[in-house]
């Protein structure tokens, strides 16, 4: 009999490149989210360390220069931060998308597969009854070469 050959490997070898490219794609998304998540933490800390800065200022006679220069950097700060939380939610957005998109491809493969599977369990099966079809002429021609000895 011949051997199992799926007709299909080829479009499963390319489901399993498109899911490998997503897997990295996915990979680079979350790098840059994460990334982008802790840069707005520590433009969070700037800011927090900056208010404690300006009260110790206050409470230690600061002079109208200095105050109004961390009035400034605090109104600067504020603007990135908003510009940061922007990025966040972009690279929330471009996560979201290529998360999706791997698990698309995953479920295209793992279909592949699963049918890939079943005809290899229907090509053993085939295989099995042939080996048995086989199995049992040879026993029937030993049978009956044997009943031919004893007549």
């Amino acid at each position: 009999m011949k051997r199992f050959n799926f007709s299909l490997e080829t479009p499963l070898r390319i489901k399993q490149l498109k899911e490998k490219i997503e897997k990295q794609e996915l990979s680079q998304a979350i790098f840059k989210k994460r990334m982008e998540e802790n840069r707005l933490y520590e433009l969070n800390n700037v800011q927090k360390n900056t208010r404690i800065a300006l009260d110790k200022k206050l409470l230690s006679s600061a002079n109208i220069k200095d105050i109004s220069e961390y009035g400034i950097f605090a109104i600067d700060l504020s603007f990135l931060i908003k510009n940061q939380q922007d990025m966040v939610k972009q690279a929330e957005e471009v996560y979201e998308k290529s998360k999706e998109n791997f698990l698309r491809c995953r479920r295209e493969r793992q279909i592949y597969e699963k049918l890939k599977e079943q005809r290899y369990t229907e090509y053993n099966f085939m295989l099995n009854r042939e080996e048995q079809k086989i199995s049992d002429e040879l026993a029937n021609v030993n049978y009956s070469r044997l009943g031919e000895e004893i007549s």
